[in-house]
Parts: C-alpha cells; sequence; structure tokens
C-alpha cells in the first residue's frame, strides 16, 4: 500500500483535529460551570474575548455563539462553520465527542430562532426583519424554494444592505441547515407580490411542503446522493471516474471543477479528505459495487471505533475504483484505513491518497 505519508502533508506539522477537539472538551468542561453563572447574572459579553481567543486557539476558525438550552432549558453553545459544508463535518464531529455537562447543550449549526423582536438600527431608521414578505416559487425537481423578497424600507438601502440584513433574517429563521438546504435563488422584489408571506411564517410553509410532498432534509454529510461526471478534459488523479456515491458531493464538485488543482479546506484544521484507489478489474465482474461496498463498510467501521474518520462515498471509473475518506487524526487515521486495505486483500499497487496532494498532470 502507498501511505499517504509518502506524498506531500500538508498538515503534518500541525495537531489533528481529534486532538484538538479533545483538547477543546478538556477546556469547556473546566469553564463550564464558571459560564453558566456568568450567563446567568447577564454578563454573557464579557465572556466574548475569553472565547473567542480559546477557539481560535484550540479549533481554529470557527464562529461560536451561546444561546437558550434544548426545550429553553440551561443554556447552550454552538459552533458554526457559517454554511462551508466541507467545515459543517468537522462541527458534527465536534458535537459528536461533547461530554455531558449540566445545563448545558451543543450545537454543530446555528440553530432556528426568532426575528419577532429584532430592530437593527440602519442611519436614521430602525429596520425590523419581521417586516420581510417573501415570495415562493417552488423547484419541483430540486425540493427547494426559490424566494422573492421585499421590505418597506428596500429604497433606502443599496444592494449589499439588503442583502445582508436578508441573510442575518433567513439564518435566524431557518438556522444555519435549514437555509442551505431550503432556498435556491433569492431575488430582490420592488414591491410586495401576490401570494407573500411574512417571514415568521417560512418554517411553517416548510414543513406544510414537507408533509404535504414529502420532501425530507437531513444535515450535510447524512444523505447520499448518485452522481455521474461527464468526460473530463485533460487527465489527473480521478478524471476516470463517471460515476459514484457520495455522502459529500460538494467535494467531489469542487475536485472536479477544479480539474483536481484543488485546495482542500479541511487540512488547515488538520483534518483531511482522502481517497484509496485501486484497479477496478480487482472488483469480482458483476460484482462490482457489492465488492466494493464490502471495503467501504470495513473503512467506516474501523475508523469510526476511534472516532477518527468516516466512509464519505465511492467511485468507479474506466480505470480505477475510488473510496472517499473524512480523516480526522492525522498519521493514526491512515494508519486504520491502510491496515483495513491490507486485510481486504487489495492488490500492491492500491494508493490512499489527500485531495489536498491529487495535483494535475503537467
Amino acid at each position: 500500500m502507498e501511505d499517504i505519508n509518502s506524498v506531500k502533508s500538508f498538515y503534518s506539522c500541525e495537531p489533528s483535529f481529534k486532538s484538538r477537539v479533545a483538547r477543546f472538551w478538556g477546556w469547556y468542561a473546566s469553564v463550564a460551570d464558571r459560564f453558566y453563572q456568568v450567563i446567568e447574572d447577564g454578563k454573557c459579553p464579557s465572556l466574548a474575548d475569553e472565547v473567542g481567543e480559546k477557539v481560535d486557539e484550540l479549533l481554529g476558525n470557527f464562529a461560536w455563539v451561546f444561546g437558550p438550552g434544548a426545550e429553553g432549558k440551561g443554556h447552550s453553545f454552538t459552533l458554526s462553520a457559517e454554511g462551508d459544508s466541507h467545515k459543517q463535518l468537522l462541527t458534527q464531529y465536534w458535537e459528536s465527542c461533547a461530554p455531558e455537562i449540566n445545563g448545558w447543550t451543543f450545537y454543530p449549526a446555528r440553530q432556528p430562532g426568532s426575528v419577532k423582536n429584532w430592530v437593527l438600527k440602519i442611519g436614521d431608521d430602525d429596520f425590523r426583519p419581521i417586516e420581510f414578505w417573501l415570495t415562493p416559487e417552488l423547484d419541483e425537481e430540486r425540493k427547494i424554494i426559490h424566494l422573492t423578497v421585499w421590505h418597506p424600507l428596500f429604497e433606502k438601502l443599496d444592494k449589499n444592505a439588503k442583502y445582508r440584513v436578508l441573510f442575518l433574517a433567513l439564518d435566524e429563521t431557518l438556522g444555519e441547515y435549514g437555509v442551505e438546504q431550503w432556498l435556491g435563488r433569492i431575488d430582490l422584489g420592488s414591491g410586495k407580490l401576490v401570494g407573500s408571506i411574512p417571514i415568521l411564517e417560512l418554517p411553517e410553509y416548510i414543513a406544510g411542503l414537507q408533509s404535504s410532498k414529502g420532501w425530507k432534509k437531513l444535515p450535510p454529510g447524512q444523505s447520499g446522493v448518485v452522481y455521474k461526471i461527464k468526460e473530463t478534459s485533460g487527465k489527473y488523479p480521478r478524471s476516470d471516474v463517471y460515476v459514484g456515491t457520495s455522502e459529500h458531493y460538494t467535494l467531489i464538485r469542487d475536485y472536479m471543477e477544479a480539474s483536481g488543482r484543488w485546495a482542500n479546506p479541511v487540512v488547515r484544521y488538520g483534518a483531511d479528505f482522502a481517497s484509496a484507489a485501486f484497479p477496478a478489474s480487482w472488483l469480482k465482474q458483476g460484482e462490482e459495487i457489492a465488492s466494493r461496498s464490502k471495503i467501504e463498510d470495513a473503512l467506516d467501521a474501523a475508523l469510526r471505533a476511534e472516532k477518527s474518520g468516516r466512509l464519505l462515498g465511492g467511485a468507479t471509473g474506466t480505470d480505477n475504483a475510488y473510496i472517499d475518506l473524512l480523516l480526522l487524526d492525522g498519521a493514526r487515521s491512515r494508519e486504520i484505513a491502510n491496515q483495513v486495505l491490507r486485510e481486504q486483500g487489495l492488490p500492491g499497487d492500491t494508493t490512499l491518497r489527500s485531495f489536498a496532494t491529487m495535483e494535475a498532470d503537467a
């Protein structure tokens, strides 16, 4: 097997994301009671600098916020990837490792709230997000909603300001996942249109679609898609792929659109997107998917057992078969994956490469 250590590693000197998360939870457990009391005393803003510095030091560049706990009981701490689907896989892992701390709930994405009592001071005007009116247009094929949006103070704002306050309101109304999963194109209107609904009714409107049309959405990384790749120009790792499945299709899309010259965005956090590749001819003829699935299941089980990574999907190419992974524990994750690949009897020319090192041939 060609271990990923034999190719350029962009995070060999960085602590792994698994170790970063462990250090974070060790720190948070030590300050949780004090934080709880500070928030109870109405002094939550005084924690901003301390928490911000620690999040940056221990985890990296993530947004965070305190809020109410589950069912309004206690308090919550949310770590947010701010809509970045690559980083959302990391915040989900972070949340899955959270210890039980009395009075605290932890979330891996911004949760829905309410703009009912929001007032934003913009110039001389009080801008109330509750006054947004939305005209929905259904995209049945993609199972999403396009919106035309109007607000009575729109004429006083430039385009950037309009979108800025709009997305603040939508994020608060639907939460981080909700905006990403349910909303498509968003246009700015010049007046209130027939069929418009107030922004406060948007969650109920979406719930109605889920009920009447059976539209269901899962968090990022938890729903698989089947994809087909059109013939590509040029030759680079994975350029032979023509069909695959993925629970993180954004990874495949971004990599293919960059023709393999892609800056892997999670290596800076001590994580990695990697892919095992082996000759497609090695798979049993007529049972290619079942044969590959057996290896995928073994990799996923071994990585999850040590909280060192997870399976993301697999693909078939004209030359090779591929299994895509999220690795979270540096060299140890690679050791686990390589051991499984050996145990599965894969051929000696099997490789395990980081997406970050899959540079196109000159």
